[in-house]
């Protein structure tokens, strides 16, 4: 889709940025959205910004939460489901460290799905246990 010199007029955009990110969806945003404040940062999107891959995603984020889970479970299912194909250390720092990724979004406001108080987890793909969240249906 060509820029539009219409829309370049409606928005004003400074002439330099202090970071750019790259990619509108989930993991961009949430990155955009964790750097400081006083930092000019730039998206960078390859459409509109509400046309990423994220709403195609299926299924939702997954997380040790439960205090019946850990993350040395999540990382045996994990690898497993991998076939060989993830980095053991990638998975590694990614189950370790998805319980702090997911306070701090419920912290910014992400409307997971709920069961009660608690927050609604389910039972997905190669997971032994529920861990997966949502939020309608539209988490990448």
């Amino acid at each position: 889709m060509p820029f539009h010199n219409s829309f370049r007029l409606a928005i004003d955009i400074p002439p330099h940025f202090d970071i750019i990110v790259v990619g509108s969806g989930a993991a961009g945003l949430y990155a955009a959205l964790c750097l400081p404040d006083h930092l000019r940062v730039g998206l960078i999107t390859k459409d509109a910004i509400h046309t990423g891959s994220s709403n195609w995603a299926q299924g939702g984020i997954a997380a040790a939460i439960d205090p019946s889970d850990t993350p040395t479970l999540h990382l045996e299912d994990t690898l497993s489901a991998g076939v060989g194909l993830c980095d053991p250390e990638s998975v590694k720092f990614l189950v370790e460290n998805a319980p702090a990724a997911i306070a701090h979004l419920v912290e910014m406001g992400v409307a997971f799905d709920r069961k009660g108080e608690k927050l609604a987890m389910t039972l997905e793909a190669a997971h032994s246990r529920p861990r997966v969240l949502h939020s309608a249906d539209t988490t990448g």
